[in-house]
């Protein structure tokens, strides 16, 4: 099955030059975490799964170079899911080495789940898909060299959503003309062989550049927020637009008062957008407010998406595409809160935030 594997994406360059193999198979490693209330932790590497484990396969081409990274897990009857696989690409412009590739060059993401595989050499009837384009939060660590690796992340949705398999195309089960999705999150950490893989990344040192500040009320309570490039990772607020106008405006804020400034109390803002963006106007927002993320899920978090939730931002002042991009804005509205992924009936809380940061260029968000 190569749904997720590097060979799609090569036969859709038409420029490829060279594929050059920087590590094999992962013997440590592991994917835990909870789908709609279900927990699952898989060890990376069955010796009944041949193609089990981590590849990383550096294409280059033309003008550039993209990285594949695949991870799969395989263990039937063992859980809710017979396999679990995760697909990310990375792309550069130039000759680049795999030790120089960052979180911040992600350009997919894809997870799947596959609840009933008992034979890995055929394909699964269904599967649960998400994307990077509707993701809630990514979190990809990076560890290569030319000939070994590690890698280790979070990835949570709300739209795992299910898909049927015919000659590796996946196709969506509606219902009452409606795509059937779930949320949740997971955690991984691979090694490629002879390595130990990376611990969870909730227990790593950071080390951040601050880019901006927000602050307001959530609830009762006061915050301020900071948003911050990291070694290894994209920046927490960006841009990007399409070649039809669409511009994504992405801020993530983590708060220097929290107890895990990495997965506590952390703010996130995402805005849609038709080109060119209005100033001074009220315009649709998602808000997130993540209470306790750490670990395979944000166990529990406040969203405008919810119930009586809704949100408004104001932009004041936006530059992009120039030497230093900025933002200025306010945002206000309703959260309602989530535990395990299930709405907390009655449990909403007015909000209001307002900040400037940089933003980074993150280019066309799909």
């Amino acid at each position: 099955m190569h749904c997720i594997t590097h060979l799609g994406h090569a036969a859709a360059l038409g420029i490829l030059l060279s594929a050059i193999p920087v590590a094999g198979i992962a013997q440590d490693g592991r994917i835990l975490g909870q789908i709609d209330g279900e927990v699952f932790d898989i060890a990376v590497g069955s010796p009944d799964a041949p193609d089990d484990g981590l590849m990383i396969e550096l294409m280059e081409f033309s003008g550039g170079a993209e990285l594949y990274i695949d991870l799969t897990a395989h263990a039937p009857g063992k859980g809710p899911y017979d396999a679990i696989m995760i697909g990310l690409t990375f792309e550069a412009d130039g000759a680049t080495a795999p030790a120089q590739f960052t979180t911040d060059m992600l350009v997919a993401a894809e997870v799947i789940l596959i609840e009933d595989w008992p034979d890995p050499n055929t394909d699964p009837s269904t599967i649960w898909l998400a994307e990077l384009d509707r993701a809630e939060a990514v979190d990809i660590m990076l560890d290569l060299t030319t000939d070994e690796g590690t890698v280790s992340g979070q990835f949570s949705s709300r739209r795992f959503c299910l898909h049927e398999v015919e000659n590796d195309d996946f196709t969506p089960v509606l219902q009452n003309g409606g795509m059937i999705c779930k949320g949740g999150a997971i955690e991984f950490t691979a090694a490629s062989a002879g390595l130990d893989a990376p611990a969870a990344q909730g227990s790593r040192a950071v080390e951040v550049e601050i880019l901006g500040r927000l602050e307001g009320m959530v609830g009762t309570d006061a915050f301020e927020w900071l948003t911050i490039t990291r070694a290894g990772a994209s920046a927490t607020a960006s841009y990007g637009q399409t070649d039809d106008g669409t511009v994504h405006l992405s801020l993530q804020g983590h708060s220097p008062a929290s107890a895990n400034f990495l997965y506590q109390d952390v703010l996130s803002l995402n805005i849609w957008t038709q080109a060119p963006v209005p100033e001074g106007e009220s315009i649709p927002v998602e808000v997130l407010f993540v209470v306790d993320g750490e670990g395979p899920m944000p166990r529990v978090f406040y969203t405008s998406d919810d119930g009586e939730g809704q949100a408004t931002a104001t932009i004041w002042f936006l530059t992009m595409d120039q030497e230093e991009d900025r933002i200025e804005l306010e945002v206000e509205g309703r959260l309602c809160r989530v535990e395990g992924m299930r709405p907390v009936e009655g449990d909403c809380i007015n909000f209001q935030v307002r900040g400037a940061t940089e933003i980074v260029d993150a280019g066309a968000p799909f």
